[in-house]
């Protein structure tokens, strides 16, 4: 299941800062959360882990969407959570002021040598990929689209300590900022 969302429709605004995080696993690091406290839009790019990961994301914005991970199957989430997990596509569009951010987990794409030629192929209309699974963040801006991964933002490998990012877009630019964070 595919999804493709238009904000301009929902953040009346000619700027928009995004929240980006993944691979959670049910733990979401408070300190990433509080990172979030001036986003428009949150994304969460696979292995969620339960709906009170998305939950505990909402009290930051009203706007927040993500994608399936390896790990957000059936058997690993909360009886009482599937319908939620029923709802969340695999590969996600988001689009703001004709700019189209794409996010999908990234689990597909096995050899780390060839994964972000293997994304901008799957992507090649985006100007930024959003992507997760590796567990470290990741900004690839040497061409286009560019490839980002935020790394872990729960408390599961996370390689120093948990991560995120946050995309603002202002004067038709995208601006990155990379957050790891020591526990």
């Amino acid at each position: 299941m595919n999804s493709k969302i238009n904000l301009n429709d929902l953040i009346k605004k000619t700027e928009i800062t995004v929240g980006v995080l993944s691979d959670t696993h049910n733990q979401l690091n408070d300190i990433v959360i509080n990172s979030f406290h001036n986003c428009d839009v949150i994304v969460h790019a696979g292995d969620i882990g339960d709906a009170d990961v998305l939950n505990h994301l909402n009290t930051k914005t009203d706007y927040v969407f993500s994608v399936r991970g390896n790990n957000d199957i059936e058997e690993k989430w909360p009886t009482h959570d599937l319908k939620t997990l029923a709802e969340i596509p695999d590969n996600l569009e988001l689009s703001f002021d004709n700019e189209i951010i794409a996010v999908t987990h990234g689990h597909q794409f096995h050899k780390v040598e060839t994964r972000h030629d293997k994304l901008r192929n799957q992507f090649p209309h985006a100007n930024i990929i959003v992507y997760g699974h590796s567990h470290r963040i990741v900004c690839d801006q040497q061409q286009s689209p560019w490839v980002i991964n935020p790394g872990a933002g729960g408390y599961t490998r996370t390689f120093g300590g948990a991560s995120c990012m946050i995309l603002k877009y202002k004067n038709k630019n995208w601006n990155i900022e990379q957050f790891q964070l020591n526990e």
